[in-house]
């Protein structure tokens, strides 16, 4: 989850201090038609609140049905199936590029959108995807892990504690091949979007030594697992543990590694066999209502893309730095690229280290 966090870490400063999602003349994303009454939505796990499909509805009429996933593989698969009946999706960046390239996403007609206006130029024409023509941002944040403050002794603030055997079983990590990988080429120094065969192979056999101290993999109920106290250490998005540090300062934190995390953002989509248009431009200019925006990132508690919404954020969350991360930790960070045909080799790493 790439070259800007120059740019991003500049402007990161107002939005810590301020705070998803056009023009023209088409009435779709306010009065859909009749026959579109219907929406098939494919989101991450706890990315969306109950009360703001319901919201959707009551003002469109439209019937909201959605399922859930918990990796960006997930998502390529359902598209490359050519069944799936989507009308939205929400890829990760360097996951829209790759569905871009494999024709799975179709062009947006930003003139059926009145709040593409809201969103912050600093979350566009990123490289992924630069003309923004087949995306538009929804959230983004980091990866890195939090941890039980009264459990752990020393030190807590790189990747290190991850890896260290006399946390064996007390360890969660993502169920997310790119997203471990990063953990490994991070701690090891590296870029986590390195094609280097060696490097990668170094990074595959730390992964491998490190699976007998993991008690799970996990990319939906992570924050839960680690408030459960099932494990001490959890590997996971900043959203979740987020709203576990707020309710819980004096027992969980967040960390954003000393050598490095990920950096992403998410972002919705309309695949190319999309059957209900009218319905999903509604959904899209709906979620990009400053209020209705505001009322998501209440809800996950992650990072908002979007300008105005910020005057309707709660305080407390633009403040927390497990949202709005700090600058220099900001600049740590880089964004998962397309590595190309190096993800075959990666997928075969990940089948082994699984399969132990």
């Amino acid at each position: 989850m790439k070259d800007w966090s120059r740019i991003l870490a500049t402007g990161l400063i107002v939005l810590i201090q301020a705070g998803c999602q056009g023009k023209g003349k088409k009435p779709a994303a306010d009065a859909p038609s009749s026959q579109a009454k219907r929406l098939n939505l494919y989101i991450w796990s706890a990315y969306i609140p109950r009360e703001v499909l319901d919201a959707f509805t009551a003002k469109t009429g439209i019937a909201v049905r959605f399922d859930t996933y918990d990796s960006n593989e997930a998502v390529l698969e359902k598209l490359q199936s050519g069944v799936a009946g989507y009308d939205i999706v929400v890829p990760s960046d360097y996951m829209v590029r790759i569905l871009i390239q494999q024709k799975l996403l179709q062009p947006l007609d930003k003139a059926r959108l009145q709040n593409v206006k809201n969103l912050d130029p600093l979350f566009l024409g990123r490289k992924f995807d630069p003309d923004n023509s087949y995306s538009l941002p929804y959230v983004w944040g980091t990866t890195g892990f939090a941890y039980n403050k009264r459990k752990v002794r020393g030190s807590v603030d790189g990747w290190g504690v991850l890896f260290d055997p006399s946390n064996r079983g007390r360890i969660l990590m993502l169920d997310d091949m790119r997203e471990c990988f990063a953990v490994a080429l991070k701690y090891l120094g590296h870029s986590l979007n390195s094609k280097d065969p060696a490097t990668l192979k170094r990074a595959a056999d730390l992964l491998k030594r490190q699976k007998p101290l993991v008690k799970t993999y996990n990319s939906a109920d992570f924050g839960n697992i680690l408030a459960a106290g099932d494990v001490d250490y959890a590997h996971g998005y900043n959203g979740q543990f987020a709203k576990l540090v707020a309710a819980r300062p004096d027992t969980f934190a967040y960390v954003i590694p000393k050598e490095g995390a990920t950096i992403w953002m998410d972002n919705v989509c309309i695949p190319v066999k999309a059957r209900n248009l009218d319905s999903a431009y509604a959904f899209l200019d709906f979620v990009m209502e400053p209020e209705i925006n505001a009322r998501i990132v209440n809800g996950v508690s992650y990072a908002s893309a979007n300008v105005p919404a910020r005057q309707f954020i709660e305080p407390g969350i633009l403040k927390d730095p497990a949202i709005y991360a700090p600058e220099a930790a900001v600049a740590r960070c880089e964004f998962l690229e397309d590595i190309g045909d190096t993800t075959t080799l990666l997928d075969q790493y990940w089948t082994e280290i699984k399969a132990q």
